[in-house]
Formats: C-alpha cells, sequence, structure tokens
C-alpha cells in the first residue's frame, strides 16, 4: 500500500493485489451483512403484519360475539321484567283453583244429601 501526496495536494492510495482482495472481501461482507438485516428487517415487519390482520379479524368475531350476547341480555331482561306479572298470575291461578276445589267438594256433597 502506497499513499503519495501530488503537487496538487491531494493524497493518492494505491493497494496491491492482496490489499485489493482484502478490501473487496470487506465491501462484499458488508454488502452482505447489510441485505441480511434488511431481509430481517422486512420479514419482521411482515409478521407484524400478519399478526395485526389476525388481531383484526380476532376482534371482529369478539365483536359478533358482543352483539350476541347483548341481544341475548336484553331478552333475558325483558323476561325478568315479567315475573311479577307472572307471580300475580300464578296467585290467581291458585286462589281460583282452591274455589275450584271447594265448589267440586260442595257439590259433591249435595248430590251425597239427594
Amino acid at each position: 500500500m502506497d499513499i503519495t501526496r501530488g503537487n496538487d495536494g491531494v493524497t493518492h492510495l494505491k493497494l496491491g493485489p492482496v490489499e485489493r482482495w482484502v478490501a473487496g472481501f470487506v465491501v462484499t461482507l458488508l454488502l452482505g451483512a447489510s441485505a441480511y438485516i434488511f431481509m430481517s428487517i422486512t420479514g419482521n415487519l411482515e409478521k407484524q403484519a400478519q399478526g395485526l390482520s389476525s388481531q383484526t379479524a380476532q376482534i371482529g368475531e369478539i365483536k359478533t360475539q358482543q352483539a350476541v350476547t347483548n341481544a341475548q341480555l336484553q331478552t333475558l331482561s325483558q323476561q325478568l321484567s315479567d315475573i311479577p306479572s307472572l307471580t300475580r298470575q300464578m296467585a290467581e291461578l291458585k286462589v281460583q283453583t282452591d274455589r275450584n276445589t271447594q265448589d267440586i267438594h260442595e257439590l259433591q256433597q249435595v248430590r251425597h244429601l239427594k
């Protein structure tokens, strides 16, 4: 390797054959490392995009499930709001059944008297 200064003040570097091979190897190594890093980053970005797509699909499914759950809860709330009226109707039916049973018993007693 020779370094010479020219008349114009510019320094000139001359490489021998072995040094050229070493410089070529270093440049090739740097290019290969930069390509590997680029491919690694690109691969990670693709994985991230696929993960994001998968999460988006899962969120859509969760939204659908939440809508179904909300509809079911609304139906249950409506059914539960009817419980007081059902209790009242059952009490009325119980009273009516007791009256009917008593009337039947009285009719049976009247029959036996005849």
